[in-house]
């Protein structure tokens, strides 16, 4: 049986766009691939935000992913938490966001080598956005939920079968005809794992 676990992420801010990191957990009963793996998610995410003008704005997130299936295909759920308030000198002078989003979707993990991996996802992701406006002193609530597909695909380098280096990027498509309404989550990681029979 392999056990393997991540116990390093970095945070890095890349041309206005923010690293999300995690950490892992996986145990397999075969050497190659892994049957089930737990990842606590913790980081930042940009998001696209209308009010009061278009802009993206930058929050921290956390959460879990479970992957179940082989290296060459699996399932993946994922949910994610983040909140952010922001001020402005214009009405509405306070607008807080507080969102959940759950993701639901397929992994291929594909290896070039014993050193070399690529890993690519697919699915759909449920957005549900709670909003607190303030305006003069008064508060305005509201609550929206929004489905959008996702994709992305990531780098990974292995270093004598206990540490890897990967790098990534997922895109989910709020408006496929203006990319600048996406959301993004970029993803750097660096692992350390042990193995046992």
């Amino acid at each position: 049986m392999k056990y393997s676990a991540l116990v390093l992420a970095i945070l890095v801010n890349f041309q206005g766009f923010n690293v999300f990191a995690a950490a892992a957990f996986s145990v397999s009963n075969r050497d190659e691939g892994s049957l089930l793996k737990i990842e606590p998610i913790v980081g930042y995410e940009t998001v696209y935000r209308e009010l009061p003008l278009p802009h993206t704005s930058t929050r921290t997130i956390y959460g879990g992913r479970v992957t179940l299936g082989e290296d060459w295909l699996a399932g993946e759920l994922e949910y994610t938490r983040g909140s952010d308030t922001e001020n402005y000198t214009v009405a509405p002078e306070v607008i807080k966001n507080e969102d959940e989003k759950l993701k639901l979707g397929v992994r291929s993990i594909y290896r070039f080598n014993e050193y070399m991996f690529t890993t690519g996802r697919i699915g759909g992701q449920a957005h549900k956005n709670k909003k607190d406006s303030t305006s003069g002193g008064v508060t305005t609530s509201s609550e929206t939920t929004r489905y959008s597909p996702y994709a992305g695909v990531s780098l990974g380098i292995r270093f004598a079968k206990v540490l890897t280096l990967s790098a990534g990027t997922t895109v989910i498509f709020n408006d496929a005809t203006d990319m600048s309404k996406n959301d993004y989550q970029h993803v750097v990681s660096l692992g350390i794992g042990y193995y046992a029979k």
